[in-house]
């Protein structure tokens, strides 16, 4: 391009030349959307990252005085590829207008006054706050631990009075759907600020480096692959706590002639931090399955135990009437909360023994994988805890969810199954037989012959015999 006419875009603040179609594209969408969010999904390597600096040094520009916040999801990221990328956009900008980079405050500050200041959030998640905001961009925000706090806490008071200021949030999916960036993107599709971008949509690579990319990612059915490059919001299976679990089990059934017997269970965790999550079910004796009927929860720290028992009483009541449980489970991590539900309330729990998380799960898994556990469609955050649920990192616990908490559902799950009674049947033996008809026949055939019996004693032989 024309030297004049790359200064001439550099003082216009207009710096389109410099990305690739792709890149492009992301910025047509972006500059129609009429809202404050925009997200893009994109693949690996599409240079999301690169389109997202042009985007903050054209606003720098375009806007004197701007304050512009870019978070990346770890403060390591910033010097490895956050700082470099706006090096690499500025090497032909004009020493006029150029940012001089602060390490002191990291930040790149303009001479007409805009500043653009970097974030690492996982270790300063509050550090994007500042008044009168022009622009923040959130880059791969889907690793973002805490991203629903910062967008609402953080982001949006910093907004009030820049009704105009434009939020991105540009990343490649999480390991698990079950992370805020999935619920964002689907509002920003709703809204019409959302662009998606896979390896194809990549003008800078070849055919022949998308199918070894593919290969290598363990084909094209792989978790990996459709997550990182075909940008599907996809469970991790190497993470997956229930990696057996498919949306076919997710059914209302219809309760059969023996349900009335059936035991009840009602599963529970309590939570303090997170949910106190409570399902409710029953073990269908003829099909050897687990049928989970409803559930609920409430927050940590604004539950009491009298709010507690009234919506297990209540669920309990409207599910089953009069018919009480079999057996109530909960975790033993508040034995005190157990024993005033106990003493106080009469509502009993059993504290499981988790001897071994593993070989508990493991035992969730056997069925599942069986088709023995079937849940209504109700009970929405069961089986978005089946459905996405993940171990961290070190796989040692229960990764945690902004929209499913530790995944408690699916601890109370759990629970419960370690405490089924599979092999007491509760039909009773004469089930389906009428007495009514079987007492008064057996009556009658007694009868006669009783009456013959007597008959023989009583009268002599002579006259049987006229």
């Amino acid at each position: 391009m024309n030297p004049k006419l790359i200064e001439e875009a550099w003082y216009r603040g207009k710096l389109t030349f410099k990305l690739h179609a792709s890149q492009r594209k992301i910025n047509a969408t972006f500059a129609l959307i009429k809202g404050q969010l925009f997200v893009a999904n994109c693949s690996r390597q599409l240079g999301k990252s690169y389109w997202a600096v042009c985007k903050a040094i054209e606003t720098a520009l375009q806007i004197p005085g701007a304050q512009i916040r870019y978070g990346a999801a770890f403060h390591g990221d910033l010097m490895e590829y956050i700082i470099p990328a706006f090096n690499k956009v500025m090497e032909d900008c004009p020493a006029s207008i150029k940012a001089v980079y602060k390490s002191t405050g990291t930040a790149f500050e303009f001479p007409n006054g805009s500043r653009i200041k970097l974030v690492g959030l996982d270790k300063n998640p509050d550090g994007l706050r500042g008044n009168t905001l022009d622009l923040i961009i959130l880059d791969e925000c889907g690793f973002v631990a805490n991203l629903d706090y910062i967008y609402k806490s953080v982001i949006i008071p910093a907004t009030t009075h820049r009704p105009n200021a434009k939020i991105i949030m540009i990343s490649t999916p999480p390991k698990t759907p079950a992370h805020p960036f999935m619920d964002y993107a689907l509002r920003a599709q709703e809204e019409g600020s959302y662009s998606i971008f896979t390896i194809y949509d990549n003008p800078m690579i070849t055919e022949s480096t998308i199918q070894r990319l593919m290969k290598e990612s363990g084909g094209e059915t792989s978790t990996f692959w459709r997550r990182e490059y075909l940008c599907e919001f996809v469970t991790d299976s190497d993470l997956q706590i229930i990696p057996e679990w498919e949306d076919k089990y997710v059914v209302d059934i219809e309760p059969d002639e023996y349900y009335k017997y059936y035991h009840r269970y009602v599963g529970m965790d309590l939570g303090t931090k997170d949910y106190t999550a409570c399902i409710f079910g029953y073990y269908d004796f003829k099909r050897a399955s687990l049928v989970i009927q409803d559930e609920f929860k409430m927050n940590g720290p604004e539950m009491n135990t009298l709010m507690l028992v009234g919506a297990i009483k209540s669920r309990e009541l409207e599910l089953w009437g009069e018919i009480q449980p079999f057996r109530r489970i909960s975790d033993n991590n508040n034995l005190h909360l157990i024993q005033d539900m106990q003493s106080i309330h009469s509502l009993n729990f059993i504290p499981t023994n988790k001897e071994s998380l593993e070989a508990m799960i493991n035992e969730v898994r056997l069925m599942v994988q069986a088709g023995q556990i079937l849940v209504n469609p109700r009970c929405k955050s069961l089986i978005g805890c089946l459905k996405y649920g993940v171990w961290d990192t070190n796989k040692k616990q229960f990764a945690r969810s902004n929209t499913y908490g530790h995944f408690d559902h699916l601890a109370a799950l759990i629970y419960l199954v370690r405490n089924l009674a599979k092999h007491s049947n509760p039909i009773p033996a004469d089930h389906g037989h009428d007495f009514t008809k079987s007492w008064v026949g057996h009556i009658s055939t007694q009868h006669s012959k009783n009456a013959n019996t007597i008959h023989k004693a009583l009268i002599p032989n002579t006259i049987r015999k006229r």
